[in-house]
């Protein structure tokens, strides 16, 4: 970081150094109490640190008190995105998931394009976590002939724009088996009558970014949840 003394002006410097003096003694000043000792607003108080190139007033203020800056790295949004859904983690929604494969006998894992490579994970996980019949299927077509009513059939999908889900789900209410899609995107158009949704986050991927052009970093971290959670459950040797 580079601070900035050289662009204040006569004003700014007086502020400054009368605030570098008050800070020995009192080292938990606030921005309003700064600005009542220095005669002007709190808003010019957050102008001139600003100036100075600092991120804000606390910022400032641990600089002043000799404290350590917190260095931080400019998100961007991809990376912004993922610090959220870590934030803002549902773990409802891994019990809900681990919950419903621990009682299916059969689990089907589908998804369409780059997603399938993240089932085919899955199903790599699974098989060495539990001892159920676990299968990736990779193509929409197979998926009939192998539901049965013990079945769990699982969707994941980044956006849900570029497929028809509803076939599928229609199908494994045909043999009464449970099927639940789980979603990356929040996506307020999908209706599907016939099958249960989870949204991981309430964001969006960049638009511009066709399916294929987009991540599944985030699929990826809650399968990993639901493994971790499966295995606290029922480990196998």
């Amino acid at each position: 970081m580079k601070i900035q003394l050289d662009r204040l002006n006569d004003l700014e410097i007086k502020i400054h150094n009368r605030l570098l003096a008050e800070s020995q003694d009192k080292p938990n000043l606030t921005i309003t109490e700064a600005a009542k000792l220095t005669d002007v607003s709190p808003s010019k108080i957050s102008k001139l640190v600003k100036k100075m190139g600092f991120s804000g007033y606390k910022e400032y203020f641990r600089f002043l008190t000799g404290k350590e800056l917190v260095k931080q790295k400019k998100l961007n949004s991809e990376f912004a995105r993922i610090k959220d859904f870590i934030e803002n983690f549902d773990e409802s929604a891994v019990d809900y998931l681990a919950d419903l494969i621990q009682q299916s006998g059969k689990i089907l894992l589908f998804g369409y394009g780059p997603t399938n490579f993240c089932m085919e994970y899955f199903e790599y996980k699974l098989n060495f976590t539990l001892n159920k019949n676990v299968i990736r299927v990779s193509q929409p077509s197979l998926i009939p002939d192998l539901l049965t009513k013990d079945s769990l059939l699982l969707i994941f999908s980044v956006a849900g724009k570029f497929a028809n889900f509803d076939p599928l789900f229609e199908e494994a209410k045909k043999h009464q088996a449970k099927s639940l899609l789980v979603m990356e995107e929040m996506n307020t158009d999908l209706s599907l009558d016939a099958s249960e949704i989870i949204f991981l986050t309430k964001s969006h991927q960049n638009e511009t970014l066709k399916s294929h052009e987009k991540t599944r970093t985030i699929l990826l971290m809650f399968i990993e949840e639901v493994v971790r959670k499966l295995t606290e459950e029922d480990p196998r040797e």
